[in-house]
C-alpha cells in the first residue's frame, strides 16, 4: 500500500486564439520557458502539464525546442500530459459534437507530437456540468481537475478534499481530483515551508493520500511581480528542492499514477458549478458586490469556512445575459455550428477556434473587454460562415440572403441579411438597430463596440470617484518595492485619472441607433451619457412590416409610432426605417419622419453608429470627413454640413465610405471602458461613436433622408 503523501501539481498554460504574437513571445520568455527549464533540472519532481491548442500551435511554429524539452520530460516519466478541448472552449457551453471534436483534436496532437496517450484532461475554467462524463467518454478520457468548491457545494467536508472521487453519467465513469484552495492561494505567493507544513499536517491527519494543486502556469511569471519572485529570486527552485527534501514521507506525483496506486474515496455527483470567483462574476454587478461584502463580513466573524458551502453565485451562462456582446457571439457560433458537416473541415476549424472561451466572459482579467480577443472570435465566425455561404450561393445561383428568426434567443424576431461582401443582424425590437456588421473580405465586425457598464470592482473608486486605499499605483514588474501578490488580494491602478473614464451607457451600443435631441445637446454630454433624450426610439421596438429579397437586394421595412418628449410634449412622431442590402455589398438605411402636429418643437435627429477599427492610436486607422482627417482618439464636433465621411483602415487594407442623402453634421469620440486585467485597472479602447445629425424645424412635416455605406 502507498505510505507517502502525494503532492499533485497540475500546471495549465494557455493563450487565447487571437492574442498578439508579442504576448505569446513574452509569456514564453518570462514564464513557460523558464518554468520548464527549471523543471527539467529535477527529474524526480513529477508533475502534470496541460498546454492549450493555441499555445501548442504557436510553440510548434516559434519555439519547437521548448516542446522538445517537454517531450523529453514526458519520455523519462517525469511529466504526465493532460488533454483538453483544443481551442480551450467551455465544454458545457458548446454543442456536444463540437466538444467531442475539440477533445479528440488535443488527443491527436499529443499522440502525434509527444507519442502520448492522455488519460486526463484540463477542464477550462473548471466549468462543470453533470452531463460531462458521457461527453468526454467519447474521447476516452478518464479524469479531470475541479476546485474543492465543487465538492463543498455537494456537501462534502475538509477531509474529502484529498484523494479523488468517482462520478458517472449514463454509466460513463470519471475520476475527479479536487484542488485545494489553501494550496492555490499559497503557491507561489508564500514560502515553500508553509506548503510543506500544511502537507505534513494533512498527512498526519488523513494518512497517505494525495493533495492536488491545479492552476495557471502564468502565476509563475506573468502575474504581477511573479517573474521576480518565482524565477529571479528562485522561488520555484526552492519549492522543488524543499519538496524533494521530504521524500521520506512526501512524493511529488501525477494524477494518473495516483489512480493506479490509490483507490477512490467514493462516489460523488457534483452540481453545475465552477470556481467560486467565477460564479460571483457571473452575477449582476450589484449582486456580485453584495456577495463580496457578505463574504468579507463572514471572514471577519471567522464564519466563512463554515458557511462557504452554502454561498453560491450564478451560472456561467448568465454572462450571456450580463453582456449582450457575449450572447451575440455565442448565438452566431451556435447558428454556424448547426449548419456545418464533416465535409467542410476548413469552415469547421474556424468555428472551433471561435469557441475559445476567453472573449465570452469577464472577471478578474480582461477577456470580453479585450477588443482584439473579441475580434478573433468574430473573424473566425465570419470566415466559417463565408465559406458556407460561398457554397450555397454557388448552388443557388443567387448572391443575397434574407431571413427572419430569433437570432439571439431573446423572444424577439431578428432579420439577417447576407451577401458575399457583407452580413448583418437587424433588431426591430431594439430600436431597429444593427448588432453585427460583418465585412466578409477583411473578416471584420465593424459593430463590435462594447457598451460601458458598471462592474463590481468599480466600487474601488469611492463616491467622489477617487481610488481607495485597497489599490496601488503600477510600478515595474521587477521592482523589489512590493512583494508579489495575487490580483485576488490587491488591485493595481495603471493610470492616474482613471476615474474620469467611469462613464456608463443607459442603452446597449449598436449601429443605426435613432435619437431625437434638443438643439442644445452637446458632444460632452452625449459622450458622458447624461444628455436629454427627447425620442423614444433608441431602445424601443419598431414593428417589422416586411423582410424580403430578390436577385439583387434584400429589404427590411420597419415602423414606429413614437413621440418627441419635449417639456411641453409629448408630440407624435412616426418613423419609417428600412434597410436595403445590395448583392454587391452596398447598404442603405432610409428614414421617413412624419410629424402631424404644428406645435412639435424643432429638434436634432441623430443616427448613432458605434463602430470599431480596433485601435485609437494606430496612425493607419482614422476618419476622413469631407477632406478633414479625424483621429479615433479625438473628440470631434463638426461645424459644417457634410455629405460624406469614411473609415480608413490601411493596416487591414479596407475603407468604408458613408454617404448622406441630405447634408448633416458629424460628431465622433472614442468609447473607453475601465476594466480589470492581470496587471491592474486600465482604460481600454472599445470603439468609436459617430453620430450623424440633421436639424429639423418642427411643426408638421414629412422628411425623407438616408445614410448609405459601401466597403
Amino acid at each position: 500500500m502507498p505510505n507517502k503523501m502525494r503532492l499533485l501539481i497540475v500546471l495549465h498554460s494557455h493563450q487565447p486564439v487571437g492574442n498578439f504574437h508579442h504576448v505569446f513571445a513574452m509569456a514564453t520568455q518570462k514564464c513557460y520557458r523558464p518554468v520548464m527549464e527549471i523543471l527539467y533540472q529535477y527529474p524526480d519532481f513529477r508533475i502534470a502539464l496541460h498546454f492549450s491548442g493555441p499555445l501548442l500551435i504557436w510553440l510548434k511554429e516559434n519555439d519547437s525546442e521548448l516542446l522538445d524539452m517537454i517531450g523529453a520530460m514526458y519520455a523519462r516519466g517525469q511529466v504526465e500530459l493532460l488533454s483538453g478541448a483544443f481551442y480551450e472552449p467551455l465544454l458545457a457551453a458548446i454543442p456536444r459534437r463540437d466538444a467531442i471534436t475539440q477533445l479528440k483534436m488535443q488527443n491527436a496532437f499529443l499522440q502525434k507530437y509527444f507519442n502520448a496517450q492522455a488519460n486526463g484532461f484540463w477542464l477550462a475554467e473548471r466549468i462543470w456540468e453533470p452531463s460531462l462524463p458521457e461527453v468526454v467518454a467519447q474521447a476516452n478520457l478518464g479524469y479531470t481537475i475541479v476546485d474543492d468548491t465543487h465538492f463543498y457545494y455537494a456537501g462534502l467536508n475538509d477531509e474529502d478534499m484529498f484523494g479523488y472521487h468517482l462520478t458517472e453519467r449514463e454509466g460513463h465513469v470519471m475520476a475527479l481530483f479536487p484542488t485545494n484552495k489553501q494550496l492555490r492561494y499559497a503557491i507561489p505567493f508564500q514560502d515553500p515551508g508553509q506548503t510543506v507544513n500544511f502537507l505534513k499536517q494533512s498527512y498526519e491527519k488523513h494518512g497517505p493520500t494525495c493533495a492536488t494543486y491545479g492552476d495557471d502556469c502564468e502565476k509563475f511569471g506573468l502575474w504581477p511581480k511573479t517573474y521576480n519572485l518565482v524565477i529571479e529570486r528562485a522561488w520555484l527552485k526552492n519549492f522543488i528542492e524543499t519538496i524533494l527534501q521530504e521524500q521520506d514521507w512526501l512524493q511529488p506525483d501525477t494524477p494518473g499514477a495516483v489512480m493506479q496506486n490509490f483507490s477512490p474515496k467514493g462516489r460523488i455527483y457534483l452540481p453545475t458549478s465552477a470556481y467560486e470567483e467565477m460564479l460571483m462574476w457571473a452575477l449582476p454587478w450589484q449582486v456580485t458586490r453584495q456577495m463580496e461584502e457578505m463574504i468579507e463580513q463572514l471572514k471577519q466573524e471567522n464564519r466563512y469556512e463554515q458557511m462557504r458551502r452554502f454561498l453560491r453565485g450564478g451560472l456561467w451562462e448568465n454572462f450571456l445575459v450580463k453582456y449582450r456582446e457575449s450572447n451575440l457571439m455565442h448565438k452566431k457560433m451556435l447558428t454556424i455550428s448547426s449548419r456545418l458537416n464533416a465535409a467542410q473541415p476548413l469552415a469547421y476549424d474556424h468555428l472551433l477556434q471561435a469557441q475559445c472561451n476567453c472573449s465570452y466572459w469577464h472577471g478578474l482579467f480582461g477577456g470580453l473587454y479585450l477588443s482584439h480577443i473579441r475580434h478573433a472570435v468574430h473573424s473566425n465566425l465570419i470566415t466559417s460562415e463565408s465559406l458556407l455561404d460561398e457554397t450555397e450561393f454557388a448552388k443557388s445561383g443567387q448572391a443575397i440572403k434574407c431571413g427572419t428568426r430569433d437570432f439571439d434567443l431573446d423572444g424577439n424576431e431578428e432579420v439577417v441579411f447576407a451577401c458575399p461582401k457583407l452580413d448583418l443582424v437587424i433588431h426591430p425590437a431594439y430600436g431597429g438597430s444593427v448588432s453585427m456588421l460583418n465585412l466578409r473580405g477583411p473578416k471584420f465586425n465593424l459593430a463590435d463596440t462594447l457598451t460601458r457598464r458598471p462592474e463590481a470592482y468599480h466600487s474601488l473608486f469611492n463616491q467622489d470617484k477617487h481610488i481607495n486605499s485597497s489599490c496601488v499605483l503600477a510600478d515595474g514588474d521587477n521592482s523589489d518595492s512590493v512583494e508579489a501578490f495575487s490580483p485576488h488580494d490587491k488591485i493595481v491602478v495603471k493610470e492616474e485619472g482613471l476615474e474620469n473614464f467611469l462613464l456608463y451607457d443607459w442603452y446597449e451600443r449598436a449601429v443605426f441607433q435613432d435619437h431625437a435631441l434638443p438643439y442644445h445637446t452637446d458632444l460632452d454630454s452625449f459622450n458622458k451619457a447624461i444628455f436629454t433624450e427627447w425620442g423614444d426610439f433608441v431602445d424601443q421596438p419598431y414593428t417589422l412590416l416586411a423582410a424580403h429579397k430578390n436577385n439583387t437586394q434584400a429589404v427590411c421595412h420597419m415602423l414606429r409610432h413614437g413621440h418627441i418628449w419635449s417639456p411641453d410634449g409629448p408630440w407624435p412622431l412616426s418613423v419609417e426605417k428600412s434597410f436595403h442590402l445590395q448583392a454587391n455589398g452596398g447598404l442603405r438605411c432610409h428614414y421617413t419622419l412624419n410629424s402631424t402636429n404644428q406645435r412639435t418643437p424643432g429638434f436634432m435627429w441623430g443616427v448613432e453608429l458605434n463602430l470599431t477599427l480596433l485601435s485609437d492610436i494606430d496612425t493607419e486607422r482614422y476618419i476622413m470627413a469631407d477632406g478633414l482627417r479625424v483621429e479615433f482618439k479625438d473628440f470631434f464636433a463638426g461645424q459644417m454640413p457634410i455629405e460624406t465621411f469614411s473609415l480608413i483602415n490601411k493596416s487591414d487594407g479596407f475603407k468604408v465610405d458613408f454617404k448622406l442623402s441630405l447634408p448633416g453634421t458629424l460628431w465622433s469620440w472614442p468609447v473607453y471602458t475601465v476594466s480589470q486585467s492581470e496587471s491592474g485597472l486600465e482604460r481600454t479602447y472599445q470603439g468609436t461613436s459617430l453620430v450623424v445629425l440633421w436639424n429639423l424645424n418642427g411643426g408638421e412635416f414629412k422628411k425623407d433622408f438616408s445614410l448609405s455605406m459601401e466597403v
